[in-house]
């Protein structure tokens, strides 16, 4: 996927944009030369972003459109994938997703090299995914689905559905996607608290509640995680933190899954202090702590909140975006790191 101009800045592509509007591709092509590679694990990914480095560099932009069905991923992004574009003059990097947890930024913030994520894609689409899977643990729909597959008829004597209208939801991080789920939820009568790093303007909480982390573990029904996993959220909810919440609480996750203590989970699930879990990402992903899948009382989807029809397209769109306007301006549209 090269094409030939001796002027070109020149652009590091993993896997080429095969769902993106071929003629904004080609429209881009006359502005800056693709050299394509394929994906592959982290370590092969470094042999080749080396090999073209040295037939081809250097690059102003490695872009990464990752194949989300095909394993394994090329993570993480760091010294030892990147370094030699680093020290070439690649200065700016882009790949899929909100969450950025795979990318060394603390490396790249130090070498002056911009990481651009792709907020905007996934948050309609997980926000949707969150509210079904809020409604699915409220109404225990799954465990009542078994049931029903399994032959069996409704089994009074299993806890009832949770009314939403009388339940209050706290959000643990209020980006983009959180306050998408708090205008879900309160469309069906959830009282809405949050916790976030900072208040949000007074005319962005949209009749969400700001309150203290504790004060959100005591008075939240349900709690929907849309925290990023760094240092400070790794096992954010472990086991004494799932004491101090209300008893037949619900959690919910779509953020990422080390954000949970899952052994943590399954005990609270077992003891009946966590009443039900509705589960999109894990803490040792593909792979789903036993006691989760043995649970009844579980909803389990496989990292799947963002994916439809539409979302390979309109990820590849925002990364050419991020592109285009490094290319035009030096800076990409959605920079998560100042430098």
């Amino acid at each position: 996927m090269a094409s030939a101009s001796v002027n070109k800045p020149k652009v590091l592509v993993l896997n080429a944009p095969d769902k993106a509007p071929s003629d904004y591709v080609a429209k881009l092509k006359e502005e800056v030369e693709f050299y394509s590679i394929e994906q592959a694990s982290h370590d092969v990914v470094a042999g080749r972003i080396a090999e073209a480095v040295k037939q081809n560099g250097p690059f102003v932009a490695f872009i990464l459109f990752i194949n989300w069905w095909s394993r394994p991923f090329p993570w993480p992004m760091d010294e030892a994938l990147i370094g030699p574009l680093v020290e070439t003059g690649c200065k700016m990097f882009s790949s899929g997703g909100a969450g950025y947890d795979s990318v060394d930024i603390k490396y790249m913030t130090a070498k002056g090299v911009y990481y651009a994520n792709t907020p905007k894609m996934p948050a309609l689409r997980t926000a949707d995914s969150t509210a079904m899977m809020i409604l699915q643990a409220l109404r225990g729909s799954s465990e009542r689905e078994a049931d029903a597959r399994a032959g069996k008829w409704f089994d009074s004597s299993k806890p009832l559905a949770k009314d939403a209208r009388c339940s209050t939801l706290g959000i643990v991080g209020m980006g983009n996607i959180g306050k998408l789920v708090s205008g879900h939820m309160q469309h069906f009568g959830m009282k809405v608290v949050y916790y976030n790093r900072n208040r949000l303007p007074l005319n962005e909480e949209n009749g969400a509640e700001f309150v203290s982390f504790e004060e959100l573990l005591v008075r939240s029904d349900v709690i929907s995680l849309h925290c990023p996993l760094n240092e400070g959220t790794r096992h954010l909810f472990n086991k004494q933190v799932f004491n101090r919440m209300k008893d037949d609480m619900i959690i919910v996750n779509t953020s990422r899954g080390a954000v949970i203590d899952e052994g943590a989970l399954v005990e609270a699930l077992n003891s009946g202090k966590v009443l039900r879990a509705a589960l999109d990402v894990y803490e040792f992903e593909p792979k789903i702590h036993p006691g989760l899948i043995a649970s009844p009382r579980t909803t389990l989807l496989p990292h799947a909140a963002v994916a439809n029809e539409t979302f390979e397209k309109d990820q590849q769109m925002e990364i050419l975006h991020n592109l285009e306007t490094f290319i035009r301006t030096g800076q990409p549209l959605n920079a998560v790191n100042e430098i």
